[in-house]
């Protein structure tokens, strides 16, 4: 459950909220199962913050800070995610369908199951992020930075790879039916076993 004084201060706005982290800097927030629609939250750090089961359809988080925090089963549906610091946050379960992660930064993050169907990841950093059973399909991925990434049994089925780096990326028993690919980014990837077409 959700601390309720936090979730008050974090009500008053992202001033408010930013400036209480200041002074708390070794609180770690637990705002886990918030409802949240629609919310302006733009520059916010909500780094190492709880906001698992979270319900954030339709907010706006762009360019906040939430590196290493837990997004565990989050619904973040059509969520605002441009340029947003995500790093080594754990979205495994999440639910990113038609949510927009242009040049957020996900490097080192656990994506595991969860559900980025239709989401923009133009130009991302997703290197040596997990995304093992990820479904991705229909997500515009080109551009992105997926040096290292795990995408073990992932469905990238009409995903947009054109221009993406898959240097060292592990794409076993992946899905890529309809996908826009070169064999060429193919042959950097570290494993491709048994990949469906």
């Amino acid at each position: 459950m959700a601390n309720q004084q936090q979730y008050y201060i974090l009500q008053q706005g992202v001033a408010v909220w930013n400036q209480w982290r200041k002074k708390h800097p070794d609180i770690l927030p637990d705002l886990s199962g918030i409802r949240l629609i629609k919310a302006n939250l733009v520059r916010a750090d909500l780094s190492r913050t709880n906001l698992s089961r979270a319900s954030l359809s339709r907010i706006d988080l762009s360019e906040s800070d939430l590196g290493e925090a837990n997004l565990n089963g989050t619904i973040l549906f059509q969520a605002n995610l441009n340029q947003t610091n995500l790093s080594k946050a754990n979205l495994s379960l999440a639910f990113l369908v038609r949510s927009e992660l242009i040049r957020a930064n996900l490097s080192g993050a656990k994506l595991r199951e969860a559900n980025l169907s239709n989401a923009d990841l133009y130009r991302a950093d997703l290197m040596f992020a997990d995304l093992t059973g990820t479904i991705l399909s229909g997500a515009n991925l080109s551009g992105a930075y997926l040096s290292g990434a795990r995408f073990y049994r992932a469905n990238l089925e009409s995903a947009d790879l054109s221009e993406a780096d898959l240097s060292g990326a592990i794409l076993d028993e992946t899905n890529l039916r309809s996908a826009i690919y070169s064999e060429e980014q193919l042959s950097r990837a570290k494993s491709c076993h048994n990949l469906i077409r």
